[in-house]
């Protein structure tokens, strides 16, 4: 009887094991191959990623110094709602019966009361500004939401354009950030997890703010302002802005199917929609600024505000269709925007109602900012989303459903 050597039998056995794979084993193990490359490169090569702002209420105190000016001192409280207020006094001696200024603001009816004045004073309100979110009179580190969003933005993409060092500010830990906008450069400290400023200086003020991390305040919280009785009562309302209910109904004002966008970050809720008709835009969105001249016809313009907590964007429209006596002049300033401003970007989106077109987007110290026209809108966005979110909301545009 022949018998097969025991070293062939093994060397026949993994002949047959490595016989009986599955035709596509070297495909799939390529396909593998490829995917863990890719993975490699979008998540180890990409920029880093920043923490989701999860702030929901803040209160603290304020300093506030400019060159040649008294300074001031204060405090400053706001939560998610859009209700805030705050007070502000001079560091100089204040004189007898002075009172500090206080403001404060009330989202559901949209209106901010400051009062000022020795002994009874002035109290005015003023009714229907926009955005209707934290708008008091006084300070509060709000005021520097974009410049807070720049910093995220740049150390998600790794951007050198502007300067970062993370540091450790008590228990916190904060972003050191230096850039220089419109001739300035601006100092920032930014609170990594809250996107807070702490500190801000541009070589011409500095603004300084004490958190009270531990006890922020209620979700509900509302404001109000106490005035002495008699006290003269001065009431605005803020010009041209009508609010609607939806966008489809800010349409119906301006006369034009207005976009809409499904791809806001997670979070993000449309908060308001208004309408304003205004000979400025779209010149001050190429960062022209007030002193330009208004267009020859005032165009109809959609604004859209959204919030997540204390942070906000807003979104701006008109129809492209009126701009086109202005678009030669447009080309003209967007190149200016590209050789002057901070980080200019330029981008193909993929879809949505603008598939194809080139989105510009730069830094500007309402936040990142993105700009893109096409056949029958011209939009901006800008406030406190990263240049890759601004990007997602924008290939998310599409005509608002008729019933909104």
């Amino acid at each position: 009887m022949q018998t097969t050597p025991p070293d062939r039998v093994s060397s026949q056995v993994r002949s047959a094991r490595i016989n009986r794979r599955p035709p596509g084993f070297a495909a799939v193990l390529i396909a593998l191959a490829i995917i863990f490359a890719l993975a490699w490169m979008f998540f180890v090569r990409s920029g880093s990623s920043v923490p989701t702002p999860e702030t929901n209420g803040i209160k603290g105190t304020y300093s506030w110094q400019a060159a040649g000016a008294v300074g001031q001192k204060g405090d400053f409280s706001a939560v998610s709602a859009g209700n805030a207020s705050g007070s502000t006094r001079t560091q100089a001696v204040t004189s007898p019966g002075a009172v500090a200024p206080a403001s404060a603001y009330e989202a559901a009816t949209r209106t901010e009361t400051t009062y000022t004045g020795k002994g009874i004073g002035r109290l005015e309100r003023v009714v229907g500004a926009w955005p209707p979110v934290w708008l008091v009179a006084t300070r509060s580190p709000l005021d520097y939401q974009g410049l807070s969003a720049i910093v995220r933005a740049a150390v998600e993409d790794g951007d050198h354009s502007v300067g970062i060092k993370p540091l450790k500010q008590g228990d916190r830990t904060v972003w050191r950030a230096a850039m220089r906008m419109d001739g300035k450069v601006i100092d920032v400290v930014v609170d990594q997890q809250a996107g807070i400023v702490s500190w801000y200086s541009d070589g011409e003020q500095t603004f300084s703010a004490s958190v009270d991390w531990a006890s922020p305040p209620p979700a509900g919280t509302t404001y109000s302002v106490d005035a002495p009785a008699g006290t003269p009562v001065k009431t605005a309302t803020s010009d041209g802005y009508t609010y609607a209910a939806s966008p489809g109904a800010a349409g119906r004002t301006a006369g034009y199917e207005p976009l809409v966008s499904d791809l806001a970050p997670d979070g993000y809720g449309l908060k308001a929609v208004a309408t304003i008709t205004d000979g400025y835009r779209p010149l001050d969105w190429l960062h022209v600024g007030p002193s330009a001249p208004p267009t020859m016809t005032p165009l109809p313009v959609v604004l859209q505000l959204y919030t997540r907590g204390l942070s906000w964007f807003t979104a701006e429209q008109v129809k492209s269709e009126a701009m086109k006596t202005l678009a030669p002049g447009l080309d003209e300033l967007l190149a200016n925007v590209k050789d002057t401003q901070l980080s200019y970007q330029e981008t193909t989106l993929q879809y949505g109602a603008f598939k194809g077109r080139t989105a510009s987007t730069w830094y500007q110290d309402s936040g990142p900012s993105l700009y893109v026209a096409g056949a029958r809108r011209a939009v901006f966005v800008t406030g406190a989303l990263t240049r890759q979110e601004l990007i997602a909301y924008a290939e998310g545009l599409k005509p608002a459903p008729a019933e909104l």
